[in-house]
């Protein structure tokens, strides 16, 4: 473990194969992503932007239980009946939003069958089902599966919320469905997935570089759903049924390799954590332990003397820890894995949201901030996500790291680029469009809403995106790709063009933009040429 996070920081760059950027320029060249580096072409005329991410509003999605952790289904609790506190200093609640705030239009028929059809549902919820056949063994995952059709079965033929359903495999994380309210149709792929063997986790186990290597594959998964859903507003409620990664202990590891992992880990739940994204894991493994729920205070007292600790307070980097730093809940040890999925949907569908500015105004990224709520009736708990770190530019655009190498934050940059063009998962944090145009261009256009915009070196409002463009055969393969960073001047959408010549037999050519500074990406899919 320790030598192979010596191999450049595979997990921080969240692949468990690093590029190596070179000096020749990223070509239009037959072949995968993966295997080609190189530096996007620039314009040295441009003035290059900033991006300064200081968190100064908190939003907390809250689940409100009883004492025996049923949920609450009232509508009518206020901003008052909650009392939030910031390392045991009581905040000032701003912003408040009950339950029916969040609600999805009434309707006999599905509103959503597909990505694009998020923005008709407003801050509804929606769900992200992830069979993890990464980390599980082979009976595990055919008991999922059948788990996971059982409660499939149980819910009405138009689902409450639109669902997406995703696959961590040996070699690949890939959407099985698009989101949709069709339950039979969820059903019938379930029904005739065959998963692959486990053949990376029966070679490697619980440690060695086979386990890092996952690891690497978890993290990445994870960043993926974050950034292919920041275009949608709001709570996502994330069911990963699977093992994940294998627990880590920092405590054996030298100072260095125990830092890259924790900054891995706290990179991506900070990304999950913007995306509104709360996390439910499920270990389908019998005989483990019972239920694990974030923790909740008693009573004010409590809440008051409790002392924070940052989820690697225990010297350990486990994936449950994402479960409590976003405010979800751990099921582990229970053969009931159709009603442990439902519990988390459930408590996903119907939430308060809070908001408030911290009284802090400390910009110290290293120390974790611990956040408890306190219900005015002592009869109700609130569930919500266990604190959080100040986030940076990094954090929100890994392209951004001072701290990294022009290589490595190359290598990051083609990374997050070949993950969109190489995957079937729309993205929605940028809206784009493609055409054809003359001479071999496509024209690509950006609303101007996501994009960061500043002056170029004449003063000229614009914005500097990446773009890239894989084409695809009927296998399924990538005949080619072509990647370059553009600048666009300011309107209500920026405008770019890139070198596309589709290849006969091409089936699919996908089109990823991603602005150059904040790292948000959108991604369009062509099938007609």
């Amino acid at each position: 473990m320790r030598r192979l996070f010596s191999l450049a920081g595979c997990v921080l760059l969240l692949m468990p194969a690093v590029l190596q950027a070179q000096d020749a320029p990223f070509p239009p060249t037959n072949g995968d992503p993966f295997d080609v580096g190189g530096t996007p072409k620039q314009d040295q005329t441009q003035k290059p932007f900033k991006l300064s991410v200081t968190t100064r509003e908190v939003v907390l999605d809250v689940v409100v239980t009883d004492k025996k952790g049923n949920l609450v289904k009232r509508d009518d609790l206020k901003k008052d009946d909650f009392a939030v506190y910031e390392d045991k200093q009581p905040q000032r609640v701003r912003g408040f939003e009950p339950p029916s705030a969040h609600q999805m239009p009434a309707t006999e028929k599905p509103i959503v069958n597909s990505t694009a059809d998020l923005k008709k549902i407003g801050d509804a919820p929606v769900t992200v089902l992830v069979l993890d056949e990464l980390n599980s063994r082979f009976e595990d995952m055919s008991f999922s599966r059948n788990a996971m059709v059982k409660y499939l079965e149980s819910q009405p033929a138009v689902l409450k919320e639109p669902t997406i359903l995703l696959i961590a495999s040996n070699t690949t994380f890939q959407q099985m469905h698009d989101y949709t309210q069709d339950r039979d149709a969820l059903i019938t792929l379930v029904k005739k997935h065959m998963p692959e063997y486990p053949w990376r986790m029966m070679n490697s186990g619980k440690s060695g570089p086979g386990a890092v290597e996952r690891m690497a594959q978890v993290l990445a998964a994870l960043q993926q759903i974050a950034q292919a859903s920041t275009g949608t507003p709001g709570r996502k409620n994330l069911i990963w049924v699977g093992n994940g990664y294998p627990t880590a202990d920092l405590n054996g590891l030298d100072d260095r390799t125990a830092d890259t992992i924790e900054t891995a880990v706290k990179r991506v739940t900070d990304r999950l954590l913007a995306a509104r994204i709360t996390m439910y894991t499920i270990d389908p493994s019998p005989g483990t332990t019972t239920t694990v729920d974030v923790e909740t205070p008693e009573d004010l007292d409590m809440s008051q003397n409790e002392t924070g600790s940052d989820p690697f307070g225990s010297g350990t980097a486990s994936f449950e820890t994402f479960a409590s730093s976003t405010g979800g809940k751990a099921f582990r040890g229970r053969n009931d894995i159709n009603n442990e999925i439902g519990e988390g949907i459930v408590a996903g569908s119907f939430y308060y949201t809070l908001s408030y500015t911290p009284t802090n105004a400390s910009t110290d990224a290293a120390r974790y901030r611990k956040i408890r709520i306190v219900m005015k009736d002592p009869n109700l708990r609130a569930t919500t996500r266990d604190g959080y770190y100040q986030q940076t530019a990094a954090d929100a655009n890994p392209v951004l790291d001072k701290d990294s190498k022009p290589k490595q934050q190359m290598a990051n940059l083609q990374l997050e680029i070949s993950g969109a063009l190489t995957s079937t998962i729309s993205y929605n944090g940028l809206n784009v469009r493609a055409e054809k145009a003359a001479n071999g261009e496509y024209r690509i256009t950006v609303d101007a809403a996501g994009l960061t915009w500043g002056p170029d070196a004449r003063g000229v409002e614009s914005t500097e995106a990446t773009l890239a463009a894989a084409w695809y055969d009927a296998k399924g393969k990538i005949a080619g790709h072509v990647l370059r960073e553009e600048v666009s001047p300011r309107g209500e959408q920026a405008v770019f063009s890139l070198p596309i010549v589709v290849p006969a037999g091409t089936v699919r050519l996908r089109v990823v933009a991603r602005d150059a500074a904040s790292g948000r990406m959108g991604t369009v899919d062509i099938t007609k040429f």
